[in-house]
């Protein structure tokens, strides 16, 4: 009989050591072969959701049937058929590797993934587009004197934030950039000093403002007025600046109030020239705030990039209107 295979999304090198030690000590205790790899696609995928990347993911694929997505949670999840309780211990895992075991003999689940299609959609955008346009609405019932329905992309200097912008605009960007003739000028030539504009078209022809901060503190003024109502925060953070955390501690405090009802998602620029400092710790130091806003390696140039920061604010937002707080928990 062929093994099933297990991939894991979320879990920390040491957390995928114990698993996989722990399966291997038990072999004898399990009806069906398990074999644990790290990514990829398996018969199974188990997501650990503290970890805010591996909680979107889930959350993209919580309704296959294959692979069937397994959660990895502290805390029980009602009406989800297949959680495993953290920490991972033998008495735990063995009786839910075999349950589902058997649950899949008995519901012919496939024993190998199936090869993925590459079948790119003709509009990337439009199944975003749509989600867009379901949370602007349900935020527009609920707040009835709004009608400018904006988005923020606000970080450091030469982070990338008009080249997102012109990235995935449905009209041509406007911008109020002016040559840089202070320190600034050693990063990029020219600068923001105002905002950056651009509109994407989302359900019944409703457009979602994109509006793009000045990275100088001298011009936070702006900041604070374009964030006021926007649906949701995205920065950006030079990982090539002297303390890109610092960096992040500071956006998150301008746009205090603007976060607190809203979400916020994170993307790391420039990760080529300095890889220093890691995503994980970009977490941690989310994780002061009591915020699990998720982080993400970004080149802005890649539409694909800046999809999947929308996608990961789309979800949260999502979440927020469930009833879900942006955590996860109920």
């Amino acid at each position: 009989m062929e093994p099933l295979y297990l991939s894991t999304e979320g879990m920390t090198d040491a957390e995928q050591m114990l698993l996989s030690m722990i399966v291997s000590f038990a072999s004898d205790q399990l009806t069906r072969t398990w074999t644990i790899q790290q990514g990829g696609t398996g018969d199974v995928v188990m997501y650990d959701i503290s970890n805010p990347r591996a909680r979107l993911a889930w959350e993209r694929s919580r309704t296959l049937t294959h692979p069937i997505p397994v959660v990895l949670s502290e805390d029980p999840i009602r009406d989800v058929p297949w959680v495993l309780q953290k920490p991972v211990r033998t008495q735990r895992l063995i009786p839910f590797l075999n349950g589902l075991s058997d649950w899949m003999a008995q519901h012919g689940a496939p024993s190998s993934a199936p090869p993925a299609i590459d079948r790119p959609p003709e509009d990337p955008f439009s199944a975003l587009k749509q989600r867009l346009g379901a949370v602007a609405l349900t935020r527009l019932t609920q707040e009835g004197t709004l009608h400018d329905l904006k988005l923020i992309i606000s970080g450091s200097v030469a982070a990338g934030k008009s080249t997102a912008i012109r990235t995935i605009s449905d009209i041509p960007p406007i911008n109020t950039d002016v040559p840089a003739t202070d320190s600034v000028s050693i990063l990029k030539a020219r600068t923001t000093v105002a905002l950056d504009y651009g509109e994407l078209t989302i359900t019944d022809g409703k457009k979602l403002r994109l509006y793009g901060t000045p990275g100088q503190r001298r011009f936070d003024f702006m900041s604070k007025i374009l964030g006021r109502g926007a649906l949701g925060l995205v920065v950006l953070i030079d990982n090539r600046v002297e303390n890109p955390l610092a960096e992040l501690d500071y956006y998150a405090a301008v746009f205090a109030d603007l976060i607190n009802q809203s979400a916020m998602v994170v993307g790391v620029t420039h990760r080529d020239q300095a890889p220093e400092p890691s995503l994980d710790r970009y977490e941690r130091r989310l994780e002061t705030f009591h915020k699990s806003w998720p982080v993400f390696p970004v080149d802005p140039r890649k539409k694909s990039d800046v999809v999947a920061m929308l996608d990961a604010l789309v979800t949260m937002l999502e979440h927020s209107r469930r009833g879900y707080a942006v955590t996860g928990r109920k």
